[in-house]
């Protein structure tokens, strides 16, 4: 059965009462929500991009990072060979690590409210300035399983996401953009709330 079967399938079935795509308590009874993706997006590129920015599925704990690259060429060779470690969070479109200057854990309902912040972003597959300084990296997690991961610049309005290369037959990740208005704003402000970022305010590059 292809993917495009089995979506169509499962459109036609009742949505369980546990279906992780369920619309936040404060969607509900709310006008359709209809996805705008641009065009020449592949019918696979949206459905990838779905999962991971509209319709993310929820998520019962979300491990913020606050991140910055370090004061050195973060593009020079001996960053590309830098090993992962725990002091570091991947930027895996360029294949480097930012630095990990704090991390903090939420759960509960918070969760929730993040996850309609990130939902609520206009998101631009083709927006985003071509750099990428972030400020903060996230990892969402459901039942300690990880469903996404990506760093999120304010400066360049952009994060990265799993793609699919469709003529070479393999996974990779491309950026994704969103746009610089209040909504933007709220997700960062959040973010700030519960992981005040060290370098915030005094480092530009870190999207603040």
């Amino acid at each position: 059965m292809s993917i495009f079967t089995c979506v169509g399938v499962f459109a036609q079935e009742a949505a369980p009462v546990d279906d992780p795509f369920r619309p936040a308590e404060s969607e509900r009874g709310t006008t359709e929500w209809k996805p705008v993706h641009p065009d020449g997006d592949t019918s696979i590129a949206r459905m990838m991009s779905l999962v991971y920015t509209d319709a993310l599925p929820a998520f019962d704990r979300v491990e913020i990072c606050a991140v910055s690259f370090p004061k050195r060429d973060p593009f020079d060779e001996a960053e590309s060979k830098r090993d992962a470690s725990d002091k570091t969070f991947p930027v895996r479109p360029y294949g480097i690590h930012a630095d990990i200057h704090a991390r903090a854990n939420v759960t509960g309902k918070d969760c929730e409210e993040l996850r309609t912040a990130w939902q609520s972003l206009s998101f631009d597959r083709l927006g985003g300035a071509f750099c990428h300084y972030p400020a903060y990296g996230l990892r969402f997690y459901r039942d300690d399983q990880i469903l996404f991961e990506t760093s999120v610049c304010w400066q360049c309005q952009n994060f990265y996401l799993p793609s699919y290369d469709e003529k070479k037959g393999r996974f990779t990740y491309g950026w994704y953009g969103f746009a610089n208005d209040e909504k933007a704003k709220r997700l960062l402000t959040l973010l700030r709330r519960h992981l005040p970022h060290p370098k915030l305010n005094v480092d530009r590059k870190t999207g603040g």
